[in-house]
């Protein structure tokens, strides 16, 4: 990311202004004082490609068909099934999980997605839109602070490689909270680099209230190490007003869960928090290197030009007291010094670091427009003949060890195929534009690959849904109840489907040892006391036996396909109703008696988010 440090050109724009910088893809210059940016006006003749266009055309791409394919459990499912339950209750304070406080994440995602479940209706769509405006906020966010510094096309460019970056285009069509995450941090980052520190602080304190003191830590990281390096203060990130407005914004929910549950502050803090980086005990712990092979991949395809000028390292660093050096080691700080953080946190998945994408899509930028498309062309075409012919591989080979489902195994070589195919032509296109000076064919041959993701993966989706959810499950589930009168109920013998409870559009009941199979550690830390509440859905391990010999009412019991144990008592006694590589379905029981077993409980409808 860091390149050659040069004096700002007379010639160049003042930010702000509104000037329109040309983008010129011209030949790397290697003198140590060639110019960052060039500012001719555009050619009428031969203009610059519609970068607007692109990046709409990008957006759509993100967006395309988000109720297409089922939640995918554990994350989208739970998370969904917490929003559906505030819009049902309107209950916007304390999220919940099967009718039980769930304070594992703060309140903004959930609260973004129940508002969405009222307008729209509790829809997987509805669940990952907050994820997808996000995104585009983000996109949004990078185009003006771009636009601002180099120019009006160059904020296109840097909002369109972000909008066509992999982990981007992921995590914008999941309901989970990264993205929401990396608008904050990156609202933050560039406010502070825009010279306005109360904004950023409001962004870290809405970014608190999605995903708690990560956050802040990011920003801060990112800010503090660039201040050290410059030799600027650090004190100047600390704003009175800021601090202020932070307190102001994250404090009140945060006084008032506490109030409501003591030891919210000690579970926040230390459990999920200072346990999570410094122990293992959260079950997600990996090598040192972890990030290693995920960041390239995340970047794809704008990694390249954004690390085209990184030859350059020393010098930038030599001049780092250099007012021309802070925009690149401003990128640098941003990516590497968060990354060595996450990679020190004992607790590591791959969406960790999609706060630092915005950055590689800010160098890409940078890069592109200073003259850095040849270097970065060589290298993208050997990268995307590689990737291209490994993809179209695996229309005949695919490795005997991944576990698929038929439908998955079928959908995968035909999707390969055909992202191979984009991905040899961006190749192409990427190598003629580096030779003819064509910048059209440059950026729209990087931009191709992960526009065309969502248009070739829908079948792919579909499968990868259909044996991540518990949509099946769901549908046996509700008929069985439906033939028994309506008012039966279902029993998670230790099991819990996190997207069941979401498409049933109830609560259920849970036979449990650990409460651990709702995956909420929070829950989890807690069960004895939540079991003993009145009409907890929270039931002794050994519930169902008695559950099964009484049938109270009409019960559709539920197990782990894997617990022998279970399935055998179950299916001695039941017809089975489903079954997949998950969970197996039977029932529903005939009742024998009046006397009914405790029921979950499901908060008086007020808002129009059930089912």
């Amino acid at each position: 990311m860091p390149d050659t440090v040069a004096p700002r050109p007379p010639d160049r724009p003042l930010a702000g202004t509104g000037t329109r910088a040309r983008i010129a893809l011209a030949p790397e210059l290697d003198h140590p004082h060639a110019k960052l940016i060039q500012t001719s006006p555009p050619s009428p003749s031969r203009p610059f490609i519609s970068l607007p266009l692109l990046v709409l055309l990008a957006a759509v791409a993100l967006g395309w068909n988000l109720n297409g394919y089922r939640l995918l459990d554990p994350d989208e499912g739970r998370n969904a099934e917490v929003a559906r339950e505030m819009a049902y209750s309107n209950g916007y304070v304390v999220p919940h999980l099967d009718g039980l406080p769930y304070l594992d994440k703060p309140i903004v995602y959930f609260a973004a997605a129940a508002a969405m479940m009222e307008l729209f209706g509790p829809t997987e769509a509805a669940a990952r839109l907050p994820a997808y405006l996000a995104t585009l906020a983000t996109i949004a966010l990078l185009v003006w602070f771009a636009h601002r510094r180099w120019g009006e096309e160059a904020g296109w460019l840097a909002g369109l490689a972000y909008a066509t970056m992999v982990l981007p285009l992921a995590y914008a069509r999941t309901a989970i909270f990264d993205s929401t995450l990396t608008l904050c941090t990156t609202a933050a980052i560039v406010w502070f680099a825009d010279e306005r520190p109360v904004a950023a602080w409001a962004a870290m304190a809405v970014g608190a209230l999605t995903k708690g003191p990560i956050a802040v830590a990011i920003p801060l990281l990112a800010l503090g190490s660039h201040a050290l390096a410059t030799g600027t203060p650090v004190r100047r990130l600390f704003s009175r007003r800021g601090l202020a407005l932070f307190g102001a914004i994250a404090l009140p929910w945060f006084i008032v869960v506490s109030i409501e549950h003591p030891d919210f502050p000690g579970y926040v803090f230390l459990r999920e928090t200072l346990q999570r980086v410094t122990t293992r005990s959260f079950h997600r712990t990996a090598p040192f290197w972890y990030y290693l092979p995920i960041l390239p991949l995340a970047g794809f395809p704008w990694i390249v030009p954004a690390l085209a000028r990184v030859s350059s390292v020393r010098a930038t660093w030599d001049a780092r007291r250099d007012a021309a050096a802070s925009e690149p080691l401003l990128l640098a700080c941003w990516v590497i010094v968060p990354l060595i953080f996450l990679s020190l946190n004992q607790s590591k998945l791959p969406q960790y670091v999609l706060p630092l994408i915005p950055a590689l899509a800010l160098a890409a930028t940078r890069n592109l427009v200073a003259g850095g498309s040849r270097t970065a062309a060589r290298v993208y075409v050997g990268v995307s003949g590689v990737a291209g012919l490994a993809l179209v591989a695996l229309t005949r080979w695919l490795p005997a060890p991944i576990s698929l489902t038929p439908a998955e195994k079928a959908a995968i070589p035909p999707a390969a195929a055909a992202l191979g195919i984009v991905v040899l032509c961006s190749g192409v296109l990427v190598g003629l534009g580096a030779l003819t000076r064509r910048p059209r064919s440059t950026i729209f041959g990087y931009a191709v690959v992960v526009m065309a993701i969502p248009f070739l993966s829908g079948r792919l989706l579909v499968a990868v849904g259909d044996d991540r959810s518990s949509a099946g499950v769901a549908r046996a589930t509700a008929a069985a109840l439906e033939r028994s009168g309506g008012t039966g109920t279902v029993l998670g013998v230790l099991a819990y489907p996190p997207s069941l409870p979401f498409y049933l559009g109830r609560p259920i009941a849970v036979a449990t040892e650990t409460g651990q199979e709702l995956t909420s550690n929070y829950i989890a830390d807690n069960v004895e006391r939540f079991r003993s509440l009145a009409g907890s859905p929270l039931l002794p391990a050994g519930y169902w036996r008695e559950a099964l010999a009484r049938c109270p009412m009409p019960t559709v019991f539920l197990t782990g396909a894997g617990h022998r144990e279970a399935r055998a008592a179950l299916g001695a006694a039941l017809p089975l109703l489903a079954a997949d590589d998950h969970y197996a379905v039977y029932g529903p029981c005939r009742p024998r008696s009046m006397s009914q077993p405790p029921q979950p409980p499901q908060p008086p409808r007020r808002g129009r988010g059930g089912r």
